[in-house]
């Protein structure tokens, strides 16, 4: 193949050598030292092929030949001169030495001659600020990470190292653009519709009292439209009639008082869920008003890196590549589409430094190609006898073309039992027992082939009865084992070439239209249309763009011109076919996932027609649902994930704090640890607080309890942390130091006190004592609920609670404020893993969302609760509410489950005017049967009379949700679950259901739950979506695709309608049977737990 010459692809960089270069603290910009305005300088020319270390090396020799540098050989080692530029206001860094030259993001002009011309910036690296300052900096990163990145950020082109420095750009971007009054005083609105029952009280105006500084307050009436800056103009007005002074320039704020919660922006009252909550309890809106200028310092005050060049760890075409027509001296770098060989690995062996205490016979290892959760290919070895050193020193081939090999595919090690007599081939005795495994990334974050030798500390699978992984999700991490001391390792080698082999961007550098010097001549003129995209915005700067341009992304099998395809994306024959499949495949988009699923990734000619087909979707096509599923582990090719998460980039804040959760988990799916979804992830953390606040804590819990994925999710919460500004940062600094303090507490109670259930009447007194002398702050932000802030701790009111892990009763003042605030009860708990309650009650905010579009209020409540590390995490007490064992006990102790009217009557006695009483019993109707519908949908098992509570006002919820999914409990090897959900007598007769007569409140139970049912149906594939998502956390009932079974059987996906409405009334029916026999269960519980 032809290539153009050397005279006709040279570049021209002009070097400047600077001295000192100092980085601003705010906006982490760069500004060069005011005193080394006047600098020496050279000219470099050399090939647009080449690369950055070729460039350095010219500059060096520039360098000595005219005597301007006083040590020119020093300007070779990236770790002692940085090579920068200036875009913008931004200053950029050409960071990988093996980047080409021709694709450095740069601004380019002409020369005299027409050479296209650069200005480059070497400077020393000379830390102007000081080290106490460096150290006080990574000290507090790590204390709020909970793991210390500096420590292993030794190897400048690591993963890690490049992650943390490329992460600055979508951080950078973001705040540029972050309105800081916006950020400091975000609101909490929804979008769903005011409950139909609630219209009425609409059409009534609206109490509002204003608090100004211990100056003034006073109410007023307002209508559910007005908007919170009529407010202020209302307050403005007022309180200049009564003569206080308040500086017109002076821009003001309504923020809930007591709470930490603001009324902005251009919503509508009606609109702010403390509003809504006002409306409902029939409350008044208490506020206070506040000077923007007396909020917490939202400044950004870490230094940052400069930004690194978009293109880093992207490589030129497969033209600038190729070896067809270049000399030795030319060759700097192998195209990985030059190489026809198969993979291959040399399996050396392993040794262990300690044996397990149960060893088996033999082993093999097997070796697999992964993408995603496809095995491409699968080889293993000879089995061998099991010993602390085992050798193999055998080839293992893959039938996989190197050439073939798609970005992000893992080469896996599986140690697997085996008994002697058990070919790996064919497995006819059975399938081994996994032991031990381990990946890598066969094409790494820089684009680079592995090769040579390699040394990999491997995890080791746990058994049975160890704590749970989830091998679906862990399986995926190319991490190795932190501990080298004691873990397997396994020694390998690969095919080693005399240049680093590298995955190109493209075929030709006509088609690489992202690069800035993509297809020119020192004749042809830089157009606006060759200009990259800005790197700030995706890992790729090849594939970002807000436009979501046609991809370019190009793989050719061979350099045999016979077997290349032609430059253009797509053939002329397939593109009618393609886009009338695009144009019909928008009616039928929820198949997809499905299409996507059974493309072959090696078979480049199929890739890119699918690349050029995505390329043509409008991500506002795609159902959210859809782009959730596109995220999943089935999905690991980069342009497919792109195109969801464009999708997700419409979401409002609220939506996003809806899948944030399942959205954290899906980091774990990327094969690197910069992605779209990371980058997506930290932008929109950085742009709103809300977000931000559960971002931290779901991240950091799986930094804490995720070893497989600790490093990556580290540096996805460090690349936040640095941008989230001060106030943040202290409110974080105060969340943990409480959380670190309570854990230590915890810990020591379980210790002293190791009873299964009972409690000592020391214990309090212990535990006041321990929390007396503890280090909490004097004032933090819940982690469960930003807005909620709570002061010194109630020694008096905090006890330990009877159960087989300690957990304690705490409770907290409110903060200061001109109303009456109750005070802030929390359960902190330590050694329970909270995710699945987590994961259940985020699908109860799921599902009320759901209903309330519909008008249907259900009244439930879904707590407060969160996963604050491994195994600790804190749960809001629920104020005035008891279990229904309360109630029980109260009307005559473990008889009284018999007592069909208990529960009736204990209602009766909290509201004693009927009028409040009949709405008690509508409110007990409407949460029974949202529970009722939510705990079948979900299969939540082991419902006992402790974990079903009642308040004062009726409202009935469940707690405590340790069995999902229909993994029920058995007592004696016997199912204790005897009906698909709790409708006991009791709860049918303040119904009025007794002996099963019909009545006006069981006839609108009835109605509800069909309604709250159907309505579910709708959105079962977003239900199982979401599941399907959390099945990488590791949470043991949430592991393996048959527990997403249930959920659909649950919800009868595969029926219509009316079969649905008959099942469900169906397992209604079978519940008023089998009552009897729950209330016997429940006996035995109360028995069993009579102290």
């Amino acid at each position: 193949m032809a290539t153009k010459s050397c005279s006709e692809n040279m570049l021209k960089f002009i070097c400047e050598f600077k001295a000192t270069f100092a980085p601003s603290l705010s906006g982490g910009d760069e500004e060069f030292n005011a005193q080394n305005t006047e600098c020496e300088s050279v000219s470099v020319i050399l090939p647009a092929q080449c690369s950055i270390y070729q460039l350095r090396i010219r500059i060096c020799m520039q360098a000595q030949d005219n005597n301007c540098h006083p040590d020119p050989l020093a300007i070779l080692d990236p770790e002692r001169y940085t090579l920068l530029y200036a875009r913008g206001d931004d200053w950029y860094e050409a960071y990988d030495d093996c980047q080409v030259v021709r694709t450095l993001d740069i601004p380019w002009s002409r020369d005299d001659t027409g050479r296209l011309t650069a200005h480059i910036v070497v400077k020393p690296l000379v830390a102007v600020d000081s080290e106490v300052e460096k150290k006080q900096q990574q000290q507090c990163l790590a204390y709020l990470i909970g793991h210390n990145l500096e420590k292993e950020a030794s190897d400048r082109l690591g993963e890690l190292t490049f992650t943390r420095r490329k992460l600055a750009s979508p951080r950078r971007q973001e705040l540029k653009s972050r309105d800081d009054k916006w950020y400091a005083t975000e609101p909490w609105v929804t979008c769903v519709p005011v409950p139909s029952e609630l219209e009425d009280r609409l059409k009534r105006k609206l109490w509002v009292t204003f608090h100004y500084m211990n100056k003034i307050s006073f109410s007023i009436d307002v209508d559910f439209s007005a908007t919170p800056d009529v407010l202020l103009n209302i307050f403005r007005s007022v309180t200049a009639d009564q003569g206080i002074d308040i500086d017109s320039s002076e821009i003001l704020a309504l923020k809930v008082t007591g709470r930490e919660e603001f009324l902005s922006g251009e919503n509508v009252l009606r609109d702010f869920l403390w509003v809504r909550h006002c409306l409902k309890t029939n409350q008044d809106v208490n506020v206070s008003v506040i000077p923007v200028s007396q909020l917490a310092d939202e400044t950004v005050k870490f230094k940052d890196w400069p930004l690194v060049d978009g293109f880093s760890g992207k490589f030129s075409s497969h033209d600038d590549l190729c070896l067809e027509g270049k000399d030795l001296d030319d060759i700097f770098m192998i195209s990985l589409w030059d190489c026809d060989r198969k993979l291959r690995v040399k399996l050396l062996g392993f040794d262990v430094p300690n044996l397990p205490s149960k060893c088996p016979q033999a082993v093999y290892v097997e070796a697999s190609i992964l993408y995603g959760s496809k095995v491409l290919s699968s080889v293993s070895s000879t089995p061998k006898a099991f010993a602390d050193e085992v050798l193999w020193n055998e080839w293992l081939e893959f039938d996989v073309l190197l050439r073939d090999l798609p970005r992000g595919a893992k080469l896996g090690f599986t140690i697997i039992a085996s008994g002697a007599d058990v070919s790996p081939m064919t497995k006819d005795s059975g399938e081994g027992k996994d032991l031990y495994f381990v990946n890598l990334l066969l094409i790494d974050h820089r684009s680079v082939l592995s090769q040579g030798p390699y040394t990999l500390h491997m995890w080791a699978y746990p058994g049975l009865h160890e704590e749970a992984i989830t091998y679906q999700a862990d399986k995926l991490s190319s991490a190795t084992n932190p501990d080298v001391v004691d873990s397997m390792a396994i020694s390998f080698f690969l095919d080693r070439y005399s240049f680093p082999v590298v995955q190109p961007n493209s075929f030709s550098s006509s088609e690489c239209s992202g690069s800035p010097t993509s297809g020119l001549s020192p004749t042809e003129s830089t157009s606006p249309s060759t200009r990259p995209p800005s790197a700030s915005s995706s890992p790729d700067s090849m594939l970002s763009s807000s436009e979501f341009p046609s991809l370019h992304v190009k793989t050719h099998p061979s350099t045999d011109s016979k077997l290349l395809r032609s430059q253009s994306t797509v053939s002329s024959s397939n593109r009618p076919c393609l886009r009338r499949f695009r144009e019909e495949s928008i009616r039928y988009a929820s198949n997809l996932p499905h299409y996507l699923r059974n493309v072959d990734w090696m078979d480049h000619g199929v890739v890119e027609d699918v690349h050029w087909l995505l390329g043509k979707w409008d991500p506002g096509d795609l159902d959210v649902t859809l782009a959730l599923q596109l995220l999943s582990m089935d999905f690991a090719d980069e342009i497919v994930r792109r195109l969801a998460v464009k999708r997700l980039e419409s979401l409002s804040n609220d939506e996003v704090l809806r899948y944030l959760l399942q959205l954290v988990q899906t980091l774990k799916v990327e094969p690197y640890h910069d992605s779209f979804l990371a980058r997506y992830l930290i932008q929109r953390a950085l742009r709103s607080k809300r977000i931000g606040h559960f971002f931290f804590w779901y991240v950091r819990s799986e930094v804490a309890g995720c070893p497989y994925f600790r490093q990556r999710m580290a540096v996805i919460l460090e690349a936040y942390l640095l941008g989230c500004g001060q106030a943040m940062l202290d409110s974080f600094t105060q969340q943990v130091q409480a959380v670190m303090a309570l854990q230590e507490v915890a810990i020591t109670i379980k210790k002293l006190f190791p009873d299964r259930n009972d409690v000592s009447p020391a214990a309090h007194l212990r535990l006041q004592e321990l929390l007396r002398n503890c280090d909490l702050p004097n004032e933090f932000l819940l982690p469960f609920d930003p807005r909620i802030k709570v002061g010194m701790i109630l020694l008096d009111k905090c006890k330990v609670m009877a159960s087989k892990k300690k957990p304690l009763w705490l409770e907290f003042s409110p903060m200061p404020s001109p109303t009456s605030t109750p005070p802030v009860g929390i359960i902190f708990k330590q050694g329970d893993d909270l995710r699945q309650d987590m994961l259940v009650i985020q699908t109860l905010v799921m599902m009320d969302s759901i209903w309330q579009e519909k008008s249907l209020d259900l009244n439930l409540i879904p707590y407060g609760c969160i996963s604050t590390g491994h195994n600790i995490g804190m749960i809001e007490i629920v104020r005035n509410a008891v279990t229904i064992a309360a109630v029980q006990r109260s009307h005559g102790g473990s008889a009284s489950v018999f007592k069909n009217d208990a529960l009736f009557e204990w209602l009766k006695s909290k509201c004693p005017l009927q009028e409040i009483h009949y709405e008690t019993v509508e409110r007990f109707v409407k949460s029974c049967a949202g529970y009722c519908v939510a705990t079948y949908v979900l299969g939540i098992g082991d419902r006992h009379n402790d974990n079903i509570m009642i308040t004062d006002q009726g409202n009935l919820f469940h707690i405590d949700f340790g069995h999902i999914l229909g993994n029920t409990k058995h007592f004696f090897g016997m199912n204790r679950e005897r009906v698909p959900f709790v409708l006991t007598p009791d709860f049918l007769y303040v119904m009025g259901r007794v002996k099963s007569r019909n009545s006006l409140y069981f006839g609108r139970f009835r109605d509800t739950c069909l309604q709250a049912y159907l309505s579910l149906r709708s959105h079962s594939r977003l239900l199982v979506t979401l599941f399907s998502l959390m099945l990488l956390t590791g949470i043991p009932e949430l592991s393996h695709a048959k527990d997403i079974h249930y959920l659909q059987e649950a919800l009868q996906v595969e029926q219509n309608e009316a079969e649905a409405k008959e099942h469900f009334l169906q397992q209604i029916l079978v519940c008023e049977q089998k009552g009897w026999q729950v209330q016997a269960n429940w006996w035995i519980h109360l028995m069993a737990n009579t102290k």
